[in-house]
């Protein structure tokens, strides 16, 4: 029979009681980092106008795009099952015309939502929203372009995060991206072309599989 003059057996029951309450993934004011790798591939969208004389030509054309990306997150917790963070993707954007160098990167803002929020196990639902940027060059027959682009970025996902202990564990993610690129600078042989009378723009569409290393505090 329990007896409250019995301290052990006390303390026993109280981390029995609120163990499984406190130890959580996530809770209010809990750090969240993470740096990792991303591999993703993307459909893809581009339209240009040309106006001429008044009178615009559109063009459009699909084609398909795949992404190296280095995700740096970092978010804390707004209450056991919500975070808030940022994060940097910078990375590579590779499309079918195999572009000699390029340059890719996202920031923006990351609520996460914590399904499943045990000891050291959680089940994630991701919202990300913020802008990109990317730079293609091209040389072809002497002749080199390099076009910079700018836009808005959205990205909905799903992850699992798995901890060795209280502070250090792994994370995986599979995240649907959409990004809506706009021409906003176009350069031939370093010289700069003027845009008065074009416009272009680049839209993906993609799934992104992502690995990272995950620390919280």
């Amino acid at each position: 029979m329990y007896n409250a003059r019995n301290p052990c057996l006390a303390t026993l029951l109280v981390l029995f009681i609120t163990g499984p309450i406190v130890a959580q993934v996530n809770k209010a004011g809990t750090i969240h980092l993470g740096v990792g790798l991303a591999a993703g591939a993307h459909a893809t969208e581009y339209r240009e106008t040309v106006r001429i004389l008044g009178v615009s030509f559109t063009n459009k054309s699909t084609d398909g795009a795949a992404t190296v990306t280095l995700p740096l997150e970092f978010s804390i917790g707004l209450a056991k099952p919500v975070s808030l963070g940022i994060y940097l993707e910078p990375g590579s954007y590779l499309d079918s015309s195999a572009t000699e160098s390029n340059g890719l990167a996202m920031l923006g803002l990351q609520p996460r939502l914590y399904l499943v929020n045990g000891d050291r196990f959680a089940w994630l639902a991701s919202l990300r929203f913020g802008g990109s940027a990317l730079v293609i060059d091209r040389s072809a027959e002497g002749t080199a372009t390099t076009a910079r682009y700018r836009g808005g970025h959205l990205g909905i996902g799903t992850g699992i995060a798995a901890y060795f202990g209280d502070h250090i564990g792994l994370q995986v993610h599979l995240n649907y991206l959409a990004n809506n690129f706009t021409l906003k600078e176009y350069d031939i042989n370093g010289a700069n072309v003027p845009l008065d009378n074009f416009d272009a723009e680049l839209l993906t569409r993609g799934i992104a599989l992502q690995a990272s290393l995950a620390f919280k505090f």
